[in-house]
């Protein structure tokens, strides 16, 4: 198609991973036991966040060779306020009895799952800050900084590190802008830099990304069987598993200029904590009922978001 500007492929990996985002936080498999849930809650679905901020990196580079690197910055962090300027609403009562503290916590760093904004907004001011760094020191400093999140992932579950009082959300002392987003939009800015599409061929790029699956399913079991609970958000295979599985949607062939599936995966994220949140606070539905709610309502409220105009602005 002319003028096609859109992976088809890239797009529609992005609503999968919008869907396995509800599936976080209303899982449709956890009244099958605690195994279900460490396969899909706490496994395959912790791709999700990941993926995006590989995206995120691969988009933000053309900007940064450009010089306009903060415009995407400016951007995240514009949305982040939209975003908790339309919470409020969901969580303003939860924040009237923050301590002064608390409150500045939670407004650097955002309600439940608008976390993601405000630590892209940071990773992206950071990759500015480091544009021009040869890309061996940036992909060392990524990979050092998401070994770092997995370690202590893995040292927190074995009780060998206690979190302080500060670390709870919405900051993790694993799920932040240091640990997941910086280094995993790095991996995206390094894998245009090099052109790494056209330089691994598609079969090899499927089999690593297969295999960084298989070894994050393997490692959400494995973190179970320590004595901590932790959220499994900075797994190690989580290192090999989301560039590859970004590598291959952006490897795949299909363009197009229709922006609908892409709308509807950032409406999809943005959306679905409203009806979650309402649907657990005024029900009794079960939780793949409040699934399938979520997102049957995100995607209409998407499409009049898109018939309105007000889609290119939210999204």
């Amino acid at each position: 198609m002319a003028g096609a500007t859109r992976s088809r492929a890239v797009d529609g990996l992005k609503l999968a991973l919008a869907v396995m985002v509800v599936g976080i936080h209303a899982n449709p498999f956890a009244d099958l036991g605690r195994l279900a849930n460490l396969l899909t809650g706490e496994g395959i679905y912790r791709l999700a966040v990941p993926v995006f901020l590989v995206f995120n990196g691969w988009y933000l580079q053309p900007a940064l060779a450009a010089g306009k690197g903060w415009a995407t910055a400016r951007r995240a962090a514009v949305l982040y306020l939209l975003w908790m300027a339309l919470y409020l609403p969901v969580w303003a009562r939860a924040a009237a009895g923050f301590t002064p503290w608390e409150g500045l916590i939670f407004a650097v760093f955002g309600y439940w799952h608008l976390w993601y904004l405000a630590g892209l907004a940071m990773a992206a001011a950071a990759l500015v800050l480091l544009a021009r760094w040869p890309t061996l020191p940036l992909l060392t400093l990524a990979l050092v900084l998401a070994a770092m999140g997995a370690g202590l992932a893995w040292a927190i579950a074995a009780g060998l590190v206690t979190p302080g009082p500060i670390f709870h959300d919405p900051l993790s002392p694993t799920r932040n802008p240091l640990f997941l987003c910086l280094p995993y939009a790095a991996f995206g800015v390094v894998m245009r830099r090099v052109d790494l599409p056209n330089r691994i061929g598609r079969g090899p790029a499927a089999g690593l990304a297969a295999l960084g699956i298989a070894l994050v399913l393997a490692e959400s079991l494995a973190l179970s069987t320590l004595p901590k609970g932790v959220s499994h958000d900075t797994m190690a295979s989580l290192i090999l598993a989301a560039p590859a599985l970004a590598l291959v949607a952006l490897q795949a062939p299909g363009r197009t200029e229709s922006r609908a599936l892409g709308d509807h995966s950032s409406g999809l994220y943005f959306l679905h904590v409203a009806f979650v949140a309402m649907l657990f606070r005024h029900t009794d539905l079960d939780r793949p009922a409040v699934f399938a709610l979520a997102i049957a309502g995100s995607a209409l409220l998407t499409e009049a978001l898109r018939r309105s105009g007000l889609a290119r602005r939210l999204f």
